[in-house]
């Protein structure tokens, strides 16, 4: 994973797999940086990630609330069709938007 912080907004790259390894590496992290910047938008950007499990989007939806409490957004990017359909199918669209070709490293 990597991140970027610019005009309010905090970007994070999403790499590989987002399953229950991935996301025990990156969780602590990524909680720490939003809680440091506090952005009021962040946007995960899923352009290289090859694969979403239930633990994926229950970290999305753990962020999603976290974000919440502070009174900002959180945005999904450059979604594959595939991972685009396992978001949409757990109802994560009626909470937060998607948008494709976010600003790169």
């Amino acid at each position: 994973m990597k991140y970027q912080y610019k005009k309010g907004i905090l970007y994070f790259y999403f790499f590989g797999d987002l399953d229950n390894l991935s996301v025990c590496n990156l969780k602590d992290t990524i909680i720490e940086l939003i809680e440091k910047y506090k952005p009021k938008t962040v946007k995960f950007d899923f352009e290289e990630v090859t694969f979403v499990d239930s633990t994926g989007i229950g970290f999305v939806l753990a962020r999603y609330k976290q974000l919440e409490k502070m009174k900002a957004s959180l945005v999904l990017c450059n979604l594959s069709s595939m991972n685009r359909k396992i978001f949409s199918m757990s109802g994560v669209f009626q909470l937060m938007k998607e948008e494709r070709n976010e600003v790169k490293l």
